[in-house]
């Protein structure tokens, strides 16, 4: 292969799995640089995505497990690098082959499992209570996604602060930006988020929540984007519905924007919107009924496609995965020994995608980013500079 261009080995390669690109950067100085660079990781995710390969199914309970999406067998405990007294961890969210984790102690970290690879986020603390004690933190939501305008990885933390009697209210969002490894204030989010600890559903470049128009009311049914790469709020419209009396809930499977209607524990139904923004495109993809062989049906939460695309893998009320069959239009419980009696299920390919701040932006060699680096140094130099002045 050594007399074949780079553009075809770069073709060739961006099929292997993460472990055997990792000892393929031993062959030589080229494939070294070619496998570290911005351009061939891109490449490698972007196949990995459009294949569904290099998939795998993350479960949380008190400790985390991973295990390979095609097979659904041989567990695996994974080390992560947030180890406390308490081994107790949240996952905050995935993208792109990164985890966002937290441990008991508030500390949070972007990790790269399949690389081993991880950053600490510089520590956020949370204001408990403001206004002379009378207001407190009543929810601190979490979200991880890809501003694609910057090609930078976020983390959003929504820190709702209510009064006993609603009057007050206030949020404030932070966002960590991984290129400036730092965290700023935005705008507020002017809707009211319900459900501490719901993590935000990302697709199509925004981060997604439920939420309810204000404190006063106790039903989320407007589901508002945070655009990561303006970082400005919208609604997103919802499909017309006959009947009305359902909870809503939301997901992303295979990158497209979903919104689960529960019937009661009678039925769920999955809508998928096909074309972000616009509410013509929301398509029901399929109904799952109470039936014999699932238990008592709860809440669902789809996970992915299977390869073929004639299938869709779903987490069942924390208890269970299910496959439904588009084409049979049936329902099966997955059974896998030593699963954990209850988890938490989120899906992560397995990529290159490094988490250090300084990382080249794809498209661009590393000797333009050094250039857009020092450019950005300079400014950063006079700005503080007009500053001191005034």
């Amino acid at each position: 292969m050594s007399n074949l261009p780079l553009d075809m080995i770069a073709e060739i390669l961006c099929r292997l799995p993460v472990k055997k690109l990792l000892c393929c950067r031993c062959v030589s100085k080229t494939w070294h640089a070619l496998i570290d660079g911005p351009n061939f990781i891109n490449l490698h995710l972007q196949h990995s995505i459009a294949t569904t390969s290099n998939k795998n199914v993350i479960l949380k309970n008190s400790d985390l497990y991973s295990i390979g999406f095609d097979q659904l067998n041989n567990f695996k405990q994974l080390d992560h690098p947030l180890m406390c007294y308490n081994h107790s961890i949240r996952v905050l969210g995935s993208c792109n082959g990164l985890l966002c984790i937290c441990n008991v102690v508030d500390d949070i970290a972007l990790w790269n499992p399949s690389i081993r690879k991880y950053i600490v986020l510089p520590f956020l603390p949370i204001e408990l209570k403001r206004y002379l004690g009378t207001c407190t933190c009543r929810v601190c939501a979490f979200g991880l996604g890809h501003d694609p305008v910057n090609d930078d990885y976020k983390v959003v933390r929504i820190a709702q602060f209510g009064g006993v009697n609603g009057k007050i209210f206030e949020s404030e969002v932070k966002v960590y930006s991984l290129r400036r490894n730092s965290w700023r204030r935005i705008g507020d989010m002017p809707y009211c988020v319900l459900y501490p600890g719901a993590n935000g559903v990302f697709a199509c470049g925004a981060l997604h929540w439920l939420v309810s128009q204000g404190p006063e009311s106790n039903v989320a049914n407007i589901i508002v984007a945070l655009d990561l790469g303006v970082e400005d709020y919208r609604e997103v419209p919802q499909p017309e519905f006959r009947d009305k009396n359902f909870n809503r809930d939301i997901g992303v499977l295979g990158g497209c924007l979903c919104l689960l209607a529960n019937f009661q524990g009678q039925r769920v139904d999955l809508w998928v919107m096909k074309e972000y923004g616009m509410k013509e495109s929301w398509t029901k993809l399929f109904s799952v009924a109470q039936q014999e062989g699932i238990g008592i049906l709860r809440s669902l939460k789809p996970l992915a496609y299977s390869k073929s695309g004639s299938e869709v893998l779903m987490e069942h009320g924390n208890l269970n995965l299910l496959r439904y069959d588009l084409r049979r239009k049936e329902v099966r419980n997955i059974r896998i020994q030593d699963m954990p009696l209850t988890f938490e299920a989120e899906i992560y390919v397995g990529s290159l995608v490094p988490v250090n701040p300084n990382r080249p932006l794809k498209g661009r060699s590393r000797h333009e980013h050094k250039e857009i680096k020092d450019r950005k140094r300079r400014d950063d130099f006079l700005s503080e500079g007009f500053k001191l002045v005034l």
